[in-house]
């Protein structure tokens, strides 16, 4: 069985022309985007945020350009309206971890909250009463994350450690 894998296997490579090829086929291979390596994420939530109510706050991972490019053009309505349909649609390339937050409380997630996987990018909805598109995409893949959320927005920053 090894030796037939192994014929298999140089037949393939035998039959590209090109270095090109084999290195596109090793890149079907290998896991795309960045792995996701934080050392945590801290939510703080103002005391007047959102309008003095509770913030649902959705960190959404995805895990192809596709799914990135669709679901990054939502505002936070309609990520909230439609994630379960998302999420059985495109059961590969993105997942989600939801919390809520109240006003004057802080959160402090670990990084095993959202496991090591590789993601092309990170979103994060807030659903806020305000009107707005109330999503941020978060571009730094290491370190601690800091969410804060205000009265009618919320931002993502890297955390200053000293």
């Amino acid at each position: 069985m090894k030796f037939l894998k192994i014929c298999l296997i140089s037949l393939v490579l035998g039959s590209m022309s090109a270095c090109g090829t084999i290195s596109s086929v090793a890149g079907f291979f290998t896991a795309k985007g960045s792995r996701l390596d934080w050392n945590g994420m801290t939510v703080i939530a103002g005391e007047g945020a959102n309008l003095n109510t509770p913030v649902a706050l959705d960190v959404v991972l995805l895990r192809d350009d596709a799914t990135l490019g669709m679901v990054s053009t939502l505002p936070a309505a309609k990520w909230f309206a439609s994630r379960a349909d998302l999420v059985k649609t495109f059961p590969e390339g993105l997942s989600y971890r939801s919390m809520e937050i109240t006003p004057g409380q802080t959160l402090k997630l670990p990084a095993d909250a959202f496991g090591a996987t590789r993601v092309v990018g990170v979103l994060l909805f807030a659903d806020y009463l305000t009107p707005g598109e109330h999503r941020v995409r978060v571009d730094q893949m290491q370190g601690e994350i800091l969410v804060q959320l205000g009265a009618r927005s919320f931002s993502v920053s890297a955390l200053k450690t000293e």
